[in-house]
């Protein structure tokens, strides 16, 4: 039986464009070679993009499993050293594959293959392959190292030049070229900025977190890569330092000559907003929680029955949906119970709000925070201090340190100060409710509405009535 059947596996990494490699060029370098050596290919694995620095590339296991199972005799690939960048970790279990032993106990499980490179390296050479293998494995090893700390300089220098390294952007912004000089920098991105702001006003405001994304996504004001925002992913980014012009070198704010925190590009958010929202979405075990569930109807908790003060729940009946009062059966006493057509009550409802303060021009509450960055400053300071004392144990360090630690005990009294404001956002009630989320619709009736009474019904047409509800408004009626 002839034992030719041959896998090929190509690897280009992202970092290829810098190099002459191509896919093409390393498939058609490995189909000569078949040629040569009178081998068939039996199976063709690719991965594209894909670090050498990691084993579980899809591809790269595939290649593996066609030797364990017996479906190829023989592995090929352009060069060995692209195989793995793991230097002697790898190396080994690639061994085992080719003797066909069990990596655990050292047992032959299957026939024995045959490794191949374009570039001389072949296992039926024996003791000199098995030395040039493991040669070239370490060597591949040492070489992604050095490359990555040429990154890591190369970034490093960049950031402290107020220069973009690449990569993708933070949320909010995006690459622009440098006004002050070569290379790239950040600037605001304006719709994804917008998206930030918004998401900090409702948060200020008052409003879970879990609602402020469903507000979003219900906008569709999606992050870049999701499908929709989570509490996660919306929480990184309104707490992170990326909002306020900041980058980070070796895990540390970026700094000037005096200590000072640098903001090299322009602030999404400012360090008061930013405190705000810290304190806001830190977890409070003291604090009442607010999971901003989603109200089940528009008028959830807003209507009464006549017949007791207890508020009407929405149930289903007879395939509608509808608002009942449950008092009876819960045990209560309720002298007259009354249900009411969801869609019926909460269509006249509406009708009666914007038909008194539809043509109003809407007004959002802002909620505006200050008195709050110099507490931010210090704790800042007080983080880079111990990262440093952390490096280096010095009497200045802890002196800098316990200086920090009485300013920040001066400074825990003075609370943030919050100022609330109502601006015009330009737009009119009624365009504001008709497309906003069904949250925020019962927030905006519950504004207008102190109370709203629904009375008993009567047999007949399924209509309503406007007698059987009474309407008291939380203050005068609008004027129309």
């Amino acid at each position: 039986m002839l034992r030719n059947r041959a896998s090929l596996y190509v690897r280009l990494s992202k970092a290829a464009g810098e190099t002459n490699a191509s896919l093409e060029g390393m498939i058609k370098e490995l189909r000569e070679l078949c040629a040569k050596e009178g081998l068939r290919e039996v199976a063709l694995h690719v991965d594209d993009g894909l670090s050498g620095g990691f084993r579980d590339r899809p591809e790269f296991q595939k290649w593996i499993a066609d030797a364990r199972q017996e479906y190829a005799d023989v592995l090929m690939t352009p060069h060995v050293d692209r195989l793995t960048r793991e230097g002697l970790n790898v190396a080994a279990s690639l061994l085992d594959v080719v003797e066909g032993k069990d990596s655990t106990t050292g047992r032959v499980i299957h026939h024995p293959v045959r490794l191949l490179d374009a570039k001389g390296i072949d296992s039926s050479h024996g003791d000199s392959f098995r030395f040039r293998f493991v040669l070239q494995a370490e060597v591949a090893r040492s070489e992604r190292e050095r490359m990555r700390d040429r990154t890591r300089l190369s970034v490093r220098r960049l950031r402290r030049a107020h220069r973009w390294p690449g990569g993708t952007p933070p949320y909010g912004y995006k690459v622009i070229p440098n006004p002050d000089g070569p290379g790239n920098a950040l600037g605001l991105n304006p719709e994804e900025a917008a998206v930030v702001r918004e998401a900090a006003r409702g948060v200020l405001a008052g409003d879970a977190l879990t609602l402020v994304c469903r507000r979003l996504n219900h906008e569709g004001l999606r992050p870049r890569r999701a499908a929709e925002w989570s509490r996660v992913s919306l929480q990184r980014v309104l707490t992170g330092d990326a909002v306020l012009g900041r980058i980070t070198v070796n895990g540390a704010l970026l700094r000037d000559d005096k200590g000072e925190i640098e903001t090299p590009y322009p602030a999404v958010l400012t360090v008061d907003q930013s405190v705000a929202l810290r304190e806001a979405l830190a977890p409070d075990p003291t604090r009442p929680k607010s999971s901003g569930r989603h109200p089940a109807r528009q008028l959830s908790g807003l209507l009464y029955c006549h017949g007791c003060p207890s508020k009407m729940t929405v149930s289903r009946r007879g395939g509608g949906v509808v608002y009942r009062c449950q008092t009876r059966s819960q045990g209560g006493v309720c002298t007259a119970p009354v249900s009411v057509s969801a869609p019926l009550i909460e269509e006249y409802v509406t009708s009666v709000y914007l038909g008194a303060a539809g043509s109003l021009p809407y007004l959002r509450e802002e909620v505006h925070v200050s008195n709050a960055s110099d507490l931010a400053l210090v704790e800042s300071d007080i983080a880079e201090a111990v990262r440093l004392l952390a490096t280096e144990a010095t009497a200045e360090g802890f002196a800098r340190l316990q200086q920090l630690q009485a300013r920040k005990a001066e400074l825990a009294d003075q609370r943030p100060e919050r100022l609330v404001t109502f601006v015009d956002t330009g737009k009119l009630t009624r365009d504001v409710f008709e497309t906003a989320l069904v949250d925020d619709q019962r927030t905006m009736l519950s504004a207008a509405f102190e109370e709203i009474v629904i009375g008993p019904g009567q047999r007949g047409p399924k209509r309503l009535s406007p007698e059987r509800v009474t309407i008291r408004w939380a203050a005068d009626e609008p004027d129309v």
